[in-house]
């Protein structure tokens, strides 16, 4: 058993129970002091005017409380610190926002607001002013940065997605990528495995490291100072300072975060990650992942794309399309169509159509048409129109299987086989 094994549990995009718990009571606390609000709008009717100034000294505790529960505790004391202070303007500001607010509406409702609250708004102006500056000068002192804590992705171990598989090829280090206090990802200093399940069977890449990731929940063992240095040969100072620059250049845009009494939706730039609390996936998570170079697989458990090494794959909705190097083909339920550089060739139920630089061949019912550079050959006949339609399907599953197995197609057969029948019914 590996030593580190003992360490620590980090799986991206999953925060801890006290987190999930306090967020949680956040939005709790939120929740009921905007319906402390709306009670007091209607303690007329209700008949509880005496209670004015406890309901609004309730509800205003209650959402101070609960900006106070929004600090940022799991990244280190200045973060802490600074999302404090954050927090605190957020709360200042809003309350004073509440008591203009709600200062307007009683005059409107021929009431006095409440004196001893409204006399706090100067002291909240003075707080927020106070809060606003300190949180600025502990971002810009760089103590608000946060900590990163790398950990060890054992060989074989990743994640899956409605049939789209990612793996570490051996043992790896991660560096977990965080934004506005969240972990959003993670970047893998070693090759990732990918799998997909199509509709004409699995597909295998690969992305060479580091591979840079947003929202897939790769699992991992904290690793020490030692540890990461012995695997890598890197300090983690110089891993974090590369971590951030590759971070910065998957531009996934600032994150948007929702929430809700389940848990939250996170939108960052045009993907989507919709978690609950206790890391559940659900159908508008969207996974990204981005090798070297020009290499990437992204996918939402419906459609998935991805390119790699000079292939590249899309998939969804029952259909695909697959490219190794110059030679490809797609599927659909309704058409298989082949192609190189030299041909296209697409079936259909009712249809055949080959076009190369030779010749095009059409099949359509008992009809033929064989057009040339010098003439067109239109020929009806049910035996040449069966047999080409046989032949020309049995060339497309072959050239499905050899773009699958990374081969070449082999174009001389088809040529040879084709013309054969065509020189049959001449």
């Amino acid at each position: 058993m590996k030593h580190w094994e003992g360490n620590k549990l980090i799986e991206i995009g999953r925060d801890s129970n006290m987190s999930i718990a306090t967020r949680r009571a956040a939005v709790t606390l939120g929740g009921i002091s905007a319906l402390l609000g709306v009670v007091w709008l209607i303690r007329g009717p209700l008949g509880i005017q005496q209670y004015s100034v406890t309901i609004l000294l309730v509800g205003f505790g209650l959402f101070f409380l609960g900006r106070v529960l929004r600090t940022e505790t799991n990244s280190g004391a200045g973060r802490a610190l600074a999302s404090l202070l954050w927090n605190l303007l957020a709360a200042f500001v809003g309350i004073i926002l509440s008591i203009w607010i709600l200062g307007w509406v009683a005059s409107l409702q021929s009431d006095v607001f409440p004196s001893m609250i409204s006399r706090w708004v100067p002291d909240l102006v003075i707080g927020g002013i106070a809060a606003g500056l300190g949180a600025y000068a502990v971002q810009k002192s760089g103590l608000a940065r946060g900590r990163t804590t790398p950990f060890l992705v054992t060989e074989g171990k990743g994640p899956t997605m409605e049939g789209t598989r990612l793996v570490v090829k051996q043992d790896t280090v991660g560096m977990p990528i965080r934004r506005q206090g969240r972990t959003i990802g993670c970047v893998l200093l070693g090759e990732v495995a990918t799998s997909f399940k199509t509709p004409m069977g699995m597909v295998s890449a690969s992305l060479p490291g580091p591979v840079t990731t947003v929202g897939i929940p790769f699992q991992g063992r904290t690793v020490s100072k030692d540890d990461v240095t012995k695997m890598t040969g890197k300090g983690s100072d110089q891993l974090i300072e590369e971590t951030n620059s590759r971070a910065q250049n998957v531009d996934v845009g600032r994150i948007r975060i929702r929430d809700g009494c389940m848990g939250e939706r996170w939108k960052i730039g045009p993907l989507i990650f919709d978690w609950d609390g206790d890391g559940e996936h659900h159908p508008k998570e969207r996974w990204l992942a981005k090798g070297t170079g020009s290499a990437y697989v992204t996918t939402d458990g419906i459609r998935a794309t991805a390119k790699w090494n000079g292939s590249s794959l899309s998939i969804g909705d029952g259909s695909m399309k697959l490219a190794v190097g110059s030679d490809s083909f797609s599927y659909s339920p309704t058409e298989v169509k082949t192609a190189s550089p030299h041909h296209t060739l697409q079936v259909t139920q009712d249809k055949i159509t080959l076009d190369t630089r030779k010749f095009t061949l059409k099949v359509s019912g008992d009809n033929v048409i064989l057009r040339t550079e010098d003439k067109t050959n239109r020929t009806e006949s049910k035996a040449l129109a069966n047999d080409l339609r046989s032949l020309l399907t049995e060339t497309a599953k072959k050239q499905v299987k050899d773009v699958m197995e990374g081969s070449p197609i082999d174009l001389s057969d088809m040529f040879t086989t084709t013309e054969e029948v065509l020189a049959k019914y001449d």
